[in-house]
């Protein structure tokens, strides 16, 4: 079972969020949920209590990797259990008309996935950052209550509908297809045992040496065994400046095995993020 054993899940809160609509899909009788202000706080909280789970967003289709969760998955020594695709849609709350605006309240996720519509729409609006997207739409209404300036927010496309009085415009992500991938993660066992028959594995691969060639042979191991990518990206490796590791996510095969085997006798080292499948 995916959350055997676990009996609280950690997500971005408050209840509402696209990452607590992410968790729904795979809250089970007698598992509570717990809300976080962060991505980070999330993952940080599954370390502390091995008898959780976490669900964090790591990927967006046009916005590209959350960093920071991408960065805690190795920091916290955690593994993958399962992944989460959600169509992600936004609304736009406002108490005046939109060339007026003075302040917008956006989650950095959303201002990136509808700069398009902000800049188009809300030229003259100053952007405050939030914790949540949810957490923007009751900042909104604190405003309004509070008789401020004119203001907008970016919300989902739920919270919209709940606050319809203040909706002026739905749909505003600069694509249709704005996907995000949410990862079920857990800390990590001493006895870790992966299952390759799973769809896809993660990987952070980094290189003992720097020399030219290295990714090349890196694609090379891949290749040999007809193994299909589906995510290379590299990050700062934190601790050496202008270094860098690798993530790879990749589709399972029967040889899924034999290719880790050759890493193992390479001149880079990897290490197994997880082994996992889609959960609709």
């Amino acid at each position: 079972m995916l959350l055997k054993d676990c009996t609280q899940i950690y997500t971005l809160g408050p209840q509402g969020t696209f990452s607590d609509e992410a968790t729904q899909k795979v809250l089970k009788t007698g598992v509570r949920v717990t809300y976080t202000g962060t991505f980070s706080e999330a993952l940080g909280k599954v370390t502390e209590d091995l008898g959780s789970a976490a669900v964090v967003p790591v990927e967006n289709s046009v916005a590209g990797t959350v960093a920071q969760v991408q960065d805690s998955l190795v920091r916290n020594d955690l593994i993958i259990l399962g992944e989460i695709n959600l169509l992600i849609e936004y609304s736009l709350l406002a108490n005046a008309k939109l060339d007026q605006i003075e302040v917008c309240f956006a989650h950095p996720q959303a201002l990136e996935q509808s700069s398009g519509f902000i800049t188009n729409n809300l030229g003259k609006a100053q952007n405050h950052f939030t914790r949540s997207n949810v957490d923007s739409g009751i900042r909104f209404l604190e405003a309004v209550d509070s008789g401020n300036k004119p203001v907008a927010a970016i919300v989902p496309a739920t919270f919209a509908q709940e606050n319809s009085k203040w909706r002026k415009a739905s749909a505003i992500q600069d694509y249709q297809n704005n996907t995000t991938r949410f990862l079920v993660v857990r800390s990590r066992k001493s006895d870790e045992q992966l299952d390759y028959s799973r769809k896809k594995t993660s990987l952070l691969v980094e290189f003992m040496d720097d020399r030219s060639g290295l990714l090349y042979q890196l694609m090379s191991v891949f290749n040999l065994f007809n193994i299909n990518l589906c995510r290379l990206e590299s990050r700062p490796a934190k601790d050496t400046p202008w270094a860098y590791v690798f993530y790879v996510d990749f589709y399972n095969s029967a040889d899924t095995e034999a290719c880790l085997e050759v890493f193992n006798v390479s001149n880079f080292s990897y290490k197994v993020l997880g082994s996992y499948d889609l959960i609709n």
